[in-house]
């Protein structure tokens, strides 16, 4: 009896271990690499595996996730179309226009999602919920800006080059400036300004059609594990937004805190 217990004991470790090697292998296979970046230690997170990682595949599974999560839903349509009943009510329904055919407006692709730099490199990150990471939508009107929730709205009042930035103001005194890095990916900065009260906004962003030109940084772990706010490296916008066209993103950065 002892023998048959020590047996299937030998056999359950042979099992466990033969599944954690097996689960070793398609961990680094898939997932390619690990990051080491956590708000607190990353040696302890490379030990647990808690699933923060690098996806080098470029349209693997979280790609597509995450740009039908950064998608609207009808919700979200409806809030939308209550911002464009509200406006039609106001005043300044009969200066709104559509720039479905303005130039400069055409330029610039529709949906957008934040970006992020690490050690020189531009990353898309893939977080586990929205809430606070912004995308932008862009249609013949209107700008929509959501940070992971219900989007805002705000209506096109004109569009203008400045130089080598697009620059469109909105009726609601926002001013947005846009200005593409890379004409390949269309990585931009965007600086969002609320006229009234001096704030600014500034995000890198690429559009959801470019996830295919970067690496992603996907966690992938359990709520409890990692929160979503890792460290990455702060632009130095405002010299990204004057430096001339075909200067590098990476001459602007340098490391700091969100």
């Amino acid at each position: 009896m002892k023998t048959i217990a020590i047996g299937g004991l030998l056999c359950l470790f042979v099992i466990n271990l033969f599944a954690q090697k097996h689960t070793e292998t398609v961990y680094r296979s898939f997932y390619n690499q690990t990051i080491t970046i956590s708000p607190e230690n990353p040696d302890k997170m490379i030990k647990k595996r808690y699933s923060v990682f690098i996806d080098t595949t470029k349209n693997s599974v979280f790609s597509q996730n995450l740009i039908e999560r950064i998608a609207f839903d009808d919700y979200y349509e409806s809030l939308i179309q209550r911002a464009c009943r509200d406006f039609k009510t106001s005043k300044k329904i009969n200066e709104l226009r559509s720039f479905k055919d303005d130039p400069i407006l055409s330029q610039l692709p529709r949906k957008w999602f934040e970006a992020q730099e690490l050690n020189g490199t531009t990353y898309i990150f893939c977080p586990k919920v929205l809430k606070n990471h912004y995308s932008f939508t862009l249609t013949d009107s209107t700008v929509h800006v959501s940070k992971g929730q219900a989007p805002d709205t705000y209506f096109i009042k004109s569009v203008r080059n400045t130089g080598n930035t697009i620059v469109i103001d909105c009726f609601q005194g926002t001013k947005f400036t846009i200005k593409i890095l890379d004409e390949k990916t269309k990585l931009a900065v965007w600086k969002m300004e609320e006229l009234g009260n001096n704030t600014a906004l500034y995000r890198l962003s690429v559009p959801v059609d470019s996830f295919q030109y970067y690496n992603m940084i996907v966690n992938h772990s359990a709520e409890e594990k990692i929160p979503d706010d890792l460290i990455f490296d702060e632009p130095d916008y405002e010299s990204l937004l004057l430096t001339p066209y075909n200067m590098s993103v990476q001459s602007f950065l340098h490391t700091g805190n969100r």
